[in-house]
Order: structure tokens, then C-alpha cells, then sequence
């Protein structure tokens, strides 16, 4: 696989909190960033995890937890700007969205005014856009970081999977901080055995396709 490399994994879903009992979150369970951790390790790499709390941990690289996406990006930049890494597989479940605003019966309070939100007849929630990660790792770890991005949809066509490639492609007019590769799966074709993805390049070009796991992280291993 040639020389040692250093790279960090990013894995899990984020949660972020309503009250000291609520919170938003996704069902990201951190298997896949696990199992790629473990594979870069064991084929002789010095492997670093981000992952939430509650994600599946690897069994053999160094793991550093988070809760929150603001907890990630703290992290994730220190990470990026302390260590000289190799490359970067960003493959967490980042929330888009996080509350800022509680409203009960048409009241609105801050969220951490409460230890528990009230009962009342109505609640709403009022959530801001959190900015994406990808578009700062290169400018953070230097543009020869090989990095890697994760884009999963659901029971989406190919045509809609490959614009949700191109748009994190697109996300900075200067193309040396796009990651360098994306890896496109779809909810819906992965199973206990199986999990399809297709690998595209920053030109929006295939170069690759594999069935699993396993030969995702030894394409990724070549790729980068």
C-alpha cells in the first residue's frame, strides 16, 4: 500500500441539544468511519478518530469524541492545524442545522434556558444553518491533504446522487480547497454485507466502484 501514513477519520453523528433531556439527531451509528479506521491501522498507517460519544468506536486507532457540531469543528480544526496529516476521511454525520430558539405557546426563550423545556400546548423550534466542515479542512491542514468526503442519500436516482456530488464540488470558487475525492452512497442499496459506493474525483469523474467496505478503504488507501 507504500509509506506510512498519517490520516485522520472523522465518524458518527452529531447531537445537538434542546434542553438538558432533548436534543436533535441522526441515526449514524459510526461503523463505517470505525471500520475504515481500523483497516487504515492494521495495514500499517498512524491512524487519529473524531467521533461522537455514542458511535461505534474502533478497536485500534487513537479516538478523540464529540458531542456537538460546534465540538466537532473545535476538534477538527485543532486537528488539522497541530498535526501534519496525510489525509483527511470525513465521513461524519454533521448536523446541517442547529436550535438556537425554543418557542412554547407562542413564547420564545433561548435554548439552555431551560433545564427541561416546559410543557405547553405547542412547541416550535427554530434551527440555524450550521456552515460545512469540508469547506475548511483544506485551509486548515494545507491543500496537499489528500482529503475525502462522504455523501449519503436516500432512494435517490443517479442523476440526483451526482449532483450532490458536484454541489460540494462546487462549494469554493478556488478549486484547491474542494476535497480531492467523494464518496457517494445511497441508504438504500446498504445491507449487512453490502455497502455499494462509487468514488468520484473533483472533475466529477468515476474512478471507482466497490461492494464493500473493505474495498472502499483499500481503493481509498491507493487513491490517497
Amino acid at each position: 500500500m507504500g509509506s506510512r501514513m498519517k490520516i485522520l477519520v472523522t465518524g458518527g453523528g452529531s447531537i445537538e441539544p434542546i434542553d438538558n433531556v432533548r436534543a436533535v439527531c441522526n441515526f449514524s451509528t459510526g461503523k463505517t468511519s470505525a471500520f475504515l479506521s481500523d483497516l487504515f491501522f492494521l495495514a500499517g498507517n498512524e491512524v487519529t478518530e473524531i467521533l461522537s460519544e455514542r458511535a461505534i468506536k474502533p478497536s485500534k486507532a487513537k479516538c478523540i469524541t464529540y458531542k456537538t457540531f460546534a465540538e466537532l469543528a473545535a476538534v477538527l480544526e485543532e486537528e488539522c492545524k497541530s498535526q501534519k496529516y496525510d489525509a483527511v476521511i470525513h465521513a461524519a454525520a454533521v448536523s446541517d442545522y442547529s436550535p438556537y430558539c425554543i418557542v412554547v405557546d407562542g413564547k420564545e426563550y433561548s435554548v439552555g434556558s431551560f433545564s427541561k423545556v416546559p410543557a405547553g400546548t405547542e412547541l416550535s423550534i427554530k434551527m440555524k444553518k450550521n456552515p460545512k466542515l469540508i469547506d475548511s479542512i483544506k485551509s486548515w491542514c494545507g491543500v496537499k491533504t489528500k482529503v475525502v468526503a462522504f455523501k449519503l442519500t436516500s432512494n435517490a436516482t443517479i442523476v440526483e446522487r451526482q449532483e450532490a456530488v458536484s454541489k460540494i464540488f462546487s462549494s469554493h470558487e478556488d478549486k484547491t480547497l474542494v476535497p480531492d475525492y467523494v464518496v457517494s452512497n445511497d441508504l438504500s442499496e446498504i445491507s449487512t454485507f453490502e455497502h455499494p459506493c462509487v468514488i468520484y474525483s473533483n472533475t466529477m469523474k468515476a474512478v471507482a466502484q466497490v461492494k464493500n467496505l473493505t474495498e472502499l478503504g483499500n481503493t481509498l488507501l491507493e487513491l490517497i
